[in-house]
C-alpha cells in the first residue's frame, strides 16, 4: 500500500510538530474543556469563568495553558510559553481546516487599500468558520514572508473580553508567531492604536524594538484585516461554506475532519478586473474620447465603507424616523462579475 501523502499546509505541519510533543493533546483537551473541573478547584471560580465562555468560542486561547501546566507542572510554562500559545488556536482552526485562496486580482485590491478609521470590529463576527487559514503572498511580518495566517475570534480569560487572534506562519520561523487585536470599544483602527499603546507601555519608544518599522507592521496587519473583512462580507465571491457549528457535538466538541478543504476566493470578480486589463489599452485606442461625454467608471473594487440610510415615516422626527448605518464590504464597481466566468454550483438534496 503506498504511504499516504501527507497535508503541506503549514498549519498540519505545526499540529503533527504538536502530535509529536503532546500525545492525546486534542482528545485531552476536547475532553477536559467539557469537564473542567477535573483539573480547576472547584471553590477557585475558574470553573465558572470557563462555564460563562461563550458559545461562539468553542476553546480559549489560553485554556490549554490549564492542561498543559497541570500535566507537566507550572514551570514548564517557563520554557514553552510561545508553543503552548499556539495551541489553542490550532485547536480551533482544526474543527473546519479552511484553506482560503484568494485570485490574485482581487487579492492585490484588497492588501492595498487603507484600513479606515470606522470600521466596526462587530463585522468580524461573520467568519464563514471558527478558524480560517488566509494564504498570503507578498506579505511580510519581522521581514519573513509570510506562508498565511489563521485568524479567529477569542474569548480572554484575563480580561473577559473579545480578541481577534493571529497565528501567522512564517519562512525561517519554526513556530507560528502569535498576536492578538483586543476588539474593546471602537473601530477596528481604534484596536490597532491600543496595540501600540500596550507596545509603548511595556517596550518603551524605542526605535529598535521592531523588526522593521512600525508602518510596516500596521501596514501587514490592515492588510490581514482586508482579507478577514472580505469573508466576513455579505455576498463574498466565494462558495457556500456550512459552518463548523452544524457539526457540533452535545458536549461542545467538534471532530476534525481527516483533510483540509481549500476554497478559492474572488475567482469570478478576479476574472472581471484581469479581463478589462487585457482589453484596457486596445479599447482607449478603438474609442477616442469625446470632449465632455460623461464616461462610466473603469472597473475596480471600492474600498469598504460606511452607507448611511434612514428609517421611518419622511414627515416623521427622531426617534420615529432616524440614520441608520450599515457597513458595505469591498465590492466590484462597473462590472457585471456575478454574471461573468463559471457560477458557483451548490448541490441541493430533494426531501
Amino acid at each position: 500500500m503506498a504511504r499516504k501523502e501527507l497535508s503541506p499546509y503549514a498549519p498540519d505541519v505545526w499540529i503533527r510538530q504538536l502530535n509529536r510533543t503532546y500525545p492525546n493533546l486534542w482528545t485531552d483537551l476536547r475532553k477536559v474543556y467539557a469537564e473542567p473541573e477535573k483539573i480547576l478547584n472547584s471553590k477557585s471560580g475558574g470553573v465558572s469563568l470557563i462555564k460563562n465562555v461563550p458559545d461562539w468560542c468553542i476553546m480559549p486561547t489560553l485554556f490549554p495553558f490549564l492542561l498543559i501546566t497541570n500535566r507537566y507542572g507550572e514551570s514548564y510554562y517557563l520554557t514553552h510559553m510561545d508553543e503552548m500559545m499556539t495551541i489553542g488556536s490550532m485547536y480551533v482552526w482544526r474543527a473546519s481546516k479552511g484553506i482560503y485562496r484568494f485570485a490574485p486580482e482581487i487579492y492585490e485590491a484588497l492588501i492595498s487599500q487603507p484600513l479606515t478609521g470606522n470600521l466596526p470590529t462587530d463585522c468580524l463576527y461573520h467568519l464563514p468558520e471558527w478558524a480560517v487559514y488566509i494564504e498570503t503572498p507578498g506579505l511580510f511580518y519581522e521581514r519573513h514572508p509570510m506562508k498565511g495566517f489563521i485568524a479567529h475570534l477569542d474569548y480572554n480569560l484575563f480580561s473577559r473580553n473579545v480578541d481577534l487572534q493571529f497565528a501567522m506562519f512564517l519562512d525561517g520561523c519554526d513556530q507560528p508567531k502569535m498576536v492578538a487585536l483586543p476588539f474593546g470599544e471602537g473601530s477596528l483602527l481604534d484596536a490597532m492604536n491600543r496595540v501600540d499603546q500596550v507596545d509603548d507601555l511595556f517596550m518603551g519608544k524605542r526605535d529598535n524594538r521592531y523588526i522593521g518599522s512600525r508602518e510596516e507592521y500596521r501596514k501587514t496587519f490592515s492588510s490581514m484585516l482586508q482579507l478577514l473583512l472580505y469573508l466576513c462580507s455579505e455576498e463574498p465571491d466565494m462558495p457556500q461554506i456550512e459552518h463548523p457549528q452544524k457539526r457540533r457535538t452535545f458536549s461542545g466538541g467538534v471532530r476534525s475532519p481527516k483533510e483540509p478543504q481549500v476554497w478559492d476566493v474572488g475567482v469570478r470578480v478576479s476574472n472581471a478586473i484581469r479581463n478589462y486589463k487585457n482589453h484596457e489599452r486596445s479599447a482607449e485606442k478603438e474609442m477616442p474620447s469625446v470632449q465632455g461625454a460623461h464616461s462610466s467608471p473603469r472597473p475596480h473594487v471600492r474600498a469598504a465603507h460606511w452607507h448611511t440610510f434612514w428609517v421611518g415615516p419622511r414627515s416623521a422626527k427622531f426617534p420615529d424616523r432616524k440614520p441608520i448605518i450599515r457597513w458595505l464590504p469591498p465590492i466590484p464597481i462597473g462590472m457585471d462579475w456575478k454574471k461573468e466566468l463559471p457560477t458557483n454550483i451548490h448541490m441541493v438534496l430533494e426531501s
